[in-house]
C-alpha cells in the first residue's frame, strides 16, 4: 500500500492543548487494556467542511480534521482532539488539567469578549462500523451534559457508479452517487484500496471513499493524508456515561439543543471552574434566517 504522507495531526493537537494548559501535568494515557481491540490497516485524515448551527442558533462554517482507522472488517471514525479531551476527563489528574484549560478559555472570554473554543473539539462524534456484525454504532454528545449512542444496520446506501474518474492523493478514484436520509451525496472511491469504507457512515463501494460532498455544499469530506497503520481501534472513553436512544431521538434532541441552548453549558461558562462569573447574552431565535442549516441526516423532521 502506498504511503502518501505522514499525518501529524496528533502532535499538533497535543501541542495546542498543552499550550492552553500551560504547565499542567501531561495528559493521562489510556491504561493498558487486557482486551485486544481490532487493529487498523490504514489511517486516513479527512478535512471536514461543515455549515452548522451553534447554541445562538446562527450559522457558522467550520473546517476540522477527522480520522478514519480501518481494516477489512472494522473501522473507527473520530476527532482526535475529542478523544484527547475524553482521555483527560477519565482520570482525576486529567480532570484537573481539563478544568485549567476551560478556566483559561473562560478567562480570555472575560478579558476580550471573544469565546475562543479552538482548544475544544469541533466534533464529538465517534462512529464504529463492523462488517462482521453488519452494525454501525454512533456515539455523540449534546453540549456538556447529554451523551447518547445508537446502533443501526450497516450501510443502507444504494450507490450508482458513474463513468467519471479523478486523481486524489495519487489514487485514481471513481465517482458514485446516492440519496441517503435527506441528502444527495457524490463520492469518489479508490478501487486500488480494497476497503469498502469511508468517512462518516459512507461505505459499501468497491474501494475506500476518499472524497464525498452533499449537493447543498453544507457537508463534505476530503482525504488529505493516508498511511499504513496498526493502531488499535479502542472504544470511546467513559462508555457508561452514554445513554442508548434511537437515531431519530438523538437528532431531534440535538436540534432542540441548538434552538433552545444548553442550560448546563451556559452555567459552566457563566460559572467558570476558577470561581469567576461571566455575563452572557441570551440567544435570539426569532426571525432566524439560518435555520435551513441542518445535520448530515435530515429525515428526523
Amino acid at each position: 500500500m502506498k504511503t502518501i504522507r505522514i499525518i501529524t495531526i496528533f502532535l499538533a493537537i497535543c501541542i495546542a492543548l498543552g499550550a492552553c494548559a500551560n504547565s499542567s501535568p501531561k495528559a493521562p494515557r489510556r491504561a493498558k487494556n487486557k482486551k485486544e481491540y481490532p487493529r487498523a490497516e490504514i489511517m486516513v485524515s479527512y478535512l471536514c467542511h461543515e455549515e452548522h448551527l451553534k447554541t445562538d442558533a446562527k450559522a457558522y462554517t467550520a473546517e476540522y480534521q477527522m480520522i478514519l482507522l480501518a481494516n477489512g472488517t472494522e473501522s473507527k471514525f473520530y476527532n482526535a482532539k475529542c478523544e484527547y479531551i475524553d482521555s483527560l476527563r477519565s482520570t482525576p489528574s486529567g480532570k484537573r488539567m481539563y478544568r485549567e484549560i476551560f478556566s483559561n478559555i473562560s478567562r480570555k472570554y472575560a478579558e476580550t469578549g471573544v469565546f475562543d473554543d479552538s482548544a475544544l473539539p469541533e466534533n464529538r462524534m465517534f462512529i464504529f462500523k463492523s462488517r462482521n456484525d453488519s452494525i454501525t454504532s454512533l456515539f455523540d454528545r449534546n453540549g456538556s451534559s447529554s451523551a447518547h449512542y445508537y446502533t443501526e444496520p450497516l450501510g443502507g446506501m444504494q450507490w450508482q457508479i458513474v463513468d467519471s474518474t479523478r486523481m486524489i492523493l495519487g489514487y485514481e478514484c471513481v465517482m458514485a452517487e446516492t440519496d441517503f436520509r435527506g441528502r444527495h451525496w457524490t463520492a469518489w472511491f479508490a478501487p486500488e484500496i480494497p476497503l469498502q469504507d469511508g468517512p462518516w457512515k459512507l461505505c459499501g463501494l468497491p474501494g475506500l471513499i476518499l472524497e464525498a460532498a452533499d449537493s447543498t455544499g453544507q457537508h463534505s469530506f476530503t482525504a488529505d493524508g493516508i498511511e499504513s497503520s496498526d493502531m488499535e481501534m479502542t472504544p470511546v472513553y467513559n462508555m457508561e456515561s452514554y445513554e442508548k436512544v434511537s437515531r431519530i431521538e438523538m437528532l431531534a434532541a440535538q436540534r432542540e439543543f441548538l434552538l433552545k441552548g444548553d442550560t448546563m453549558s451556559r452555567m459552566l461558562i457563566q460559572n467558570a471552574p476558577d470561581g469567576s462569573k461571566i455575563d452572557m447574552p441570551e440567544p435570539e431565535y426569532e426571525k432566524n434566517p439560518d435555520l435551513h442549516i441542518d445535520f448530515l441526516e435530515t429525515d428526523y423532521h
